[in-house]
């Protein structure tokens, strides 16, 4: 999943234009204190800018584990911290979130040839506003509409259960399991989910 983007204004390109992660700190001690930014860089032009992390810390005050990720650029924490978006907010009034949401799709049943189940199972590592329904209907090929009614007609079923789940958005390892004989063009549902998710 693709870190959200930043706009800032870029002094190179002289635009406010999106900036993107690019995975490295940049760490700075001076005596007892310590400053440690998330190094952003300008979509078009390469520019960088640093969103702050923390500034003038007491360096007693920072765990040693976390002086060492920050100085290793430590990928769990870059995204820890890519993914902050309360703390982008801060810098930014624009702040884009790239809903993205790995997707796997398995037919059960198939042992006499007709497959009866189709079972989707998502994942998300890190949160994502991107909702059920229009993941759902992108990847299945469905309208939205048609995917609330499958779900109204219990052809369609979310696990965990949760009151209006499709409206919300997706969250790590949700199952979708949708009942094909219910449905009258499985196949072209099945040629849609089973569609590489690369």
């Amino acid at each position: 999943m693709e870190p959200p983007r930043i706009w800032q204004n870029c002094s190179r390109c002289d635009a406010r234009t999106p900036f993107v992660c690019s995975g490295r700190f940049r760490v700075n001690a001076c005596g007892k204190r310590i400053d440690a930014w998330l190094i952003y860089r300008c979509a078009r032009c390469d520019q960088t800018w640093n969103c702050p992390i923390l500034e003038r810390t007491p360096v007693t005050a920072v765990e040693p584990a976390e002086l060492r990720a920050l100085s290793e650029n430590c990928g769990r924490l870059v995204e820890r911290h890519a993914f902050d978006v309360a703390r982008l907010r801060r810098y930014s009034d624009r702040v884009e979130e790239r809903g993205e949401a790995a997707v796997e799709a398995r037919l059960l049943g198939q042992g006499d040839g007709e497959p009866r189940t189709l079972v989707v199972s998502i994942a998300v590592p890190q949160p994502c506003r991107i909702r059920l329904d229009r993941l759902l209907a992108s990847r299945l090929g469905l309208s939205r509409t048609a995917v609330r009614r499958l779900h109204d007609a219990a052809v369609l079923v979310v696990s965990p259960p949760n009151r209006g789940a499709l409206r919300q958005p997706v969250r790590d390892r949700q199952t979708v399991t949708v009942d094909l004989r219910s449905v009258g063009s499985a196949f072209g549902l099945l040629s849609a989910a089973l569609r590489d998710t690369s």
